[in-house]
């Protein structure tokens, strides 16, 4: 798809061509009734995944009602329809989802934008932050350790704001073209203290240069940067304590 875009933008229109047509509401139809219960995806993946195998494997995944529509769109990318908005709601409440160790990025259906318009770069991952002073495991720690990698959707505290425990659990919008955050170097007292990152259902990603999305060269890191992310970046998914949901 990117390639054709490319072709596109140098095309030179004729006059017939570059006429605009201007187009009414009504022309989508039924559209935006569906679109209420369906979401857009991508599997971040090199290798083809049909539409079947993506619905076949999700179904049993997520546990909603059934028919799940999958519509593919583009280079593993797809419109999923689920039954109704629960079962919608559901599945984007339990985000972030593999397929076969893959991400599956999911996004709200949007039906005024191209599928080469969808940002498929970003998606939220909780990340659990580890050897932080007790003190310091609380609702305001989190959004600040968490911004300086993304927007902060949810810090995972009790309902005094406190997060005591082997981690305290930050949901945070990662840019995927990006290395994985390792951990962050913060001073307390005058001390520093090195509080390293794991994550909840890390997706495959490059152990070279710790990207799970490369550009179309691939990595430019094979060499250089092995032995820097590894599996230890994995963490076991923990139950909620509250998740207080960061105010925008």
């Amino acid at each position: 798809m990117e390639e054709m875009e490319e072709v596109w933008k140098r095309l030179k229109l004729n006059d017939e061509e570059d006429c605009p047509i201007e187009i009414e509401k009504g022309v989508r139809g039924s559209t935006e009734l569906k679109g209420e219960i369906s979401l857009v995806g991508k599997i971040i993946s090199e290798r083809r995944i049909g539409k079947e195998v993506a619905r076949s494997m999700m179904e049993k995944v997520w546990k909603v009602g059934k028919p799940l529509e999958f519509q593919e769109i583009g280079g593993n990318c797809y419109v999923i329809t689920f039954v109704n908005q629960r079962d919608k709601w559901k599945v984007l409440d339990g985000y972030p989802w593999l397929f076969d160790s893959y991400l599956f990025v999911l996004l709200d259906f949007n039906g005024g934008l191209q599928p080469s318009l969808f940002d498929f770069d970003h998606a939220y991952l909780w990340i659990q932050m580890l050897n932080l002073p007790l003190s310091y495991m609380n609702k305001q720690m989190g959004e600040l350790i968490g911004s300086s990698i993304g927007k902060v959707s949810e810090v995972d505290v009790q309902k005094d704001g406190l997060a005591w425990g082997k981690c305290l659990r930050v949901k945070v919008e990662c840019d995927l073209r990006r290395p994985v955050a390792r951990g962050r170097t913060i001073i307390v007292y005058g001390r520093k203290i090195w509080v390293p990152f794991q994550y909840e259902k890390l997706p495959r990603l490059c152990f070279s240069c710790g990207r799970i999305v490369h550009g179309k060269d691939g990595c430019k890191e094979s060499e250089g940067g092995v032995g820097q992310y590894g599996v230890s970046l994995r963490a076991l998914p923990q139950n909620r304590r509250g998740a207080v949901k960061v105010e925008e």
